[in-house]
């Protein structure tokens, strides 16, 4: 299930191949389009493991992205949660792409 990672850097998101373009796991809310993005692998897995029954599709993995992809990627959504809860009703926060763009431009 997930047998790819790429990078040593940067935040991990669940992705698949949906023919030749990549997707990643996203949702609508009412204040756009949503993607989610986790601290590490096993944050992931373990969302995925809790939700696999209704995300559709097969073949997802974790791709971890430099920060650099990960911000080409962002530019096609919204909002952003960083390392959504896996259980119902738990408090989730969500970061426009320009502020998390920002935080991720920050030095360390």
């Amino acid at each position: 299930m997930f047998d790819y990672l790429q990078g040593d850097e940067g935040y991990v998101l669940l992705g698949r191949m949906e023919g030749n373009v990549p997707g990643y796991l996203s949702y609508n809310a009412d204040e756009g389009e949503v993607v989610c993005v986790f601290r590490g692998a096993t944050e992931a897995e373990g969302f995925y493991m809790h939700w696999r029954a209704r995300i559709p599709g097969e073949g997802w993995g974790a791709v971890r992205l430099s920060n650099e992809d990960l911000i080409g990627v962002l530019q096609n959504f919204d909002l952003v949660s960083v390392s959504p809860e896996p259980t119902p009703g738990s408090a989730e926060y969500l970061y426009t792409v320009e502020d998390f763009v920002r935080t991720l431009r920050e030095p360390r």
